[in-house]
C-alpha cells in the first residue's frame, strides 16, 4: 500500500497515511469496542459516545453516522443488525475520526434529520454520514476498519490455544 504523502499530483499530501494511525492506536486484547472507543476517547482528549439507534439504515441511508461537537464525539450506530455488523460500523466511524475527515457544513442540515434530537445543532462541527463507498474518504476509513478488526482478530487468533485435534488438522494440511 503506498502512502498518500508519496502520491504526486493528487493534492492530498497532508492526509495522514493509514498504517501510520492504525501503529499509533492501541487495541485491546481481548477485542471489546467499548474499551476500544475509551482508549481511542482517551488518545483525543475528548468523551466519545456510543449510541444504538433503531431504523437509521435503508436503501440510501447510513448505517452509521459521526457528529462531532465542541465537546464530545458521538457515534450512532444500526441498532437492528449483528454485534459484529455494529463493531463494524463503530469501527468505520472511528477510522473517520482517527483519519481527520470533516464534513461540509455550509448549508448542511446538522441535526441529523432530525434522528438526534439530543444533539443541539448549534453544538455541531462535523457530521459524517455513509452510505456508500464512493469517496476517497470512505474508501479510506472502510480500509483503516478493516485493519483494526484484522489486527484485533490476528492477536486473538494467536493467542488462542488450538485443541491437539485441530492442530494436527492444520499440521496435515498445510503445504509446510
Amino acid at each position: 500500500m503506498r502512502s498518500r504523502r508519496q502520491q504526486s499530483g493528487d493534492g492530498r499530501q497532508d492526509r495522514p497515511d493509514i498504517g501510520d494511525v492504525l501503529a499509533s492506536i492501541d487495541i485491546p486484547d481481548p477485542f471489546d469496542v467499548q474499551v476500544f472507543c475509551d482508549r481511542i476517547a482517551a488518545q483525543r482528549g475528548r468523551p466519545l459516545h456510543l449510541h444504538s439507534v433503531p431504523g437509521i439504515s435503508g436503501t440510501d441511508a447510513p448505517c452509521g453516522v459521526w457528529i462531532a461537537t465542541e465537546k464530545a464525539d458521538h457515534i450512532f450506530h444500526e441498532a437492528a443488525t449483528s454485534p459484529l455488523h455494529q463493531d463494524h460500523i463503530i469501527l468505520h466511524e472511528i477510522g473517520h475520526m482517527l483519519l481527520g475527515h470533516r464534513s461540509i457544513l455550509d448549508g448542511v442540515q446538522t441535526d441529523g434529520g432530525g434522528l438526534f434530537p439530543d444533539i443541539d445543532p448549534a453544538t455541531v462541527v462535523s457530521l459524517l454520514t455513509r452510505a456508500s463507498y464512493g469517496t476517497e474518504d470512505e474508501r479510506d476509513a472502510e480500509r483503516l476498519a478493516g485493519l483494526i478488526a484484522g489486527k484485533a482478530a490476528a492477536s486473538h487468533t494467536s493467542k488462542t490455544p488450538r485443541s491437539s485435534v485441530l492442530r494436527r488438522l492444520g499440521d496435515a494440511l498445510s503445504d509446510t
